[in-house]
């Protein structure tokens, strides 16, 4: 039987596949839309739940690499908040199955408008994937579970992949940029190897301190944003057990900390960056005045810490996703929670957003 610790650690070839397999799925995208690329002055990224995530991962790594403007919208807001959709646009769809209602409803509008679209889906028969102008396969596979911890990475590497073609044939990189990305993405399978096997020892040596946590705060800056939040969104849906939520390093300053209690851990996402100092005081401060603050990153504060050795530059975040999807399996399995009970996965029925 496949666990979800299986799965998590099935990323590594999964990463390795997108990238050899790159050029061949992305053939169909930029036979149909390269022509169409000169005239794209903005990328918008719409998904819902860790589709969200996985762009908010990616978000700044496009606009930076293909320095087009890149923003992310919930399919619920840019169905009805929005007003003005722009005919310049390249809009991208994300749903790892392609039956989220929402995302599939905003697809078909910008279709009938005659705006370019995309999606990226498990398949290319998926309904999202009937839908758009041109499909990209997820790489991912079919993953055993519904909390998508594959399908987080595969997003976030399709989607980063993606930007450096576009730079490319954009000529916003030169082509030793591309390769020199290349290398440093391959470079995240073995990190992702060691680091989950660091996070499950980490979990070993204090899981006592860990399982008395009844709430969880992540924070996290620049991609590790995107990180926290798929995190805190893992702890809730595979733990059964514990609230969580993830904050930007900076907003996360601005009233969340008033409301800590002891029984609530601070999990602080550090790559080194510009967000380091202010990570590390409030690491500092949580253990001090709360005795329950934790970093995971480069640069740790004392042995309570997970210190990780991160080695691909801009694709850390994907270095750093095991550490946090292993946190919540291990919240889930060390309470007795049975993640292969089928009950478990059941969309309640009134709740069901995901319709052919």
């Amino acid at each position: 039987m496949v666990t979800l610790l299986d799965c998590i650690n099935r990323v590594p070839s999964i990463v390795e596949k997108i990238v050899a397999g790159r050029d061949e799925n992305f053939a169909a995208f930029f036979g149909m839309l390269k022509p169409e690329l000169e005239k794209i002055s903005q990328i918008v990224l719409i998904g819902s739940g860790t589709s969200n995530t996985s762009a908010m991962t990616a978000r700044g790594f496009m606009e930076k690499v293909t320095k087009l403007e890149t923003v992310c919208v919930l399919p619920n807001e840019f169905l009805h908040q929005r007003s003005v959709y722009r005919p310049d646009a390249l809009y991208i769809f994300t749903s790892q199955s392609g039956t989220s209602t929402l995302t599939q409803q905003a697809a078909r509008r910008m279709r009938e408008k005659g705006y370019r679209t995309v999606s990226i889906t498990e398949n290319s028969q998926t309904p999202l994937a009937q839908i758009t102008h041109a499909h990209i396969d997820m790489g991912c596979g079919k993953e055993e579970y519904g909390m998508r911890t594959i399908g987080y990475c595969a997003s976030v590497l399709t989607l980063m992949l993606l930007g450096v073609e576009i730079a490319a044939c954009l000529q916003r990189i030169t082509e030793g940029e591309k390769q020199q990305l290349i290398e440093h993405v391959l470079r995240v399978p073995d990190s992702h190897r060691k680091i989950s096997a660091a996070a499950m020892d980490w979990f070993d040596q204090h899981r006592e301190a860990l399982m008395k946590s009844r709430s969880f705060t992540l924070y996290g800056g620049g991609s590790l944003w995107g990180v926290a939040l798929e995190g805190a969104l893992k702890i809730l849906e595979i733990s059964k057990s514990r609230m969580a939520v993830g904050y930007e390093s900076d907003d996360g300053m601005h009233g969340p900390t008033m409301g800590f209690t002891e029984d609530n851990a601070v999990i602080v996402l550090d790559d080194g960056g510009i967000d380091h100092q202010r990570g590390q005081n409030l690491a500092r401060w949580a253990k001090e005045v709360m005795h329950n603050g934790w970093i995971i990153g480069s640069q740790t504060l004392d042995g309570q810490d997970l210190k990780v050795e991160l080695v691909s530059e801009e694709f850390v975040c994907l270095e750093m996703a095991p550490a946090v999807q292993v946190l919540a399996y291990r919240l889930a399995v060390d309470n007795g929670i049975d993640l292969q009970d089928k009950s478990i996965h059941k969309e309640r029925e009134y709740f069901s957003t995901h319709q052919q």
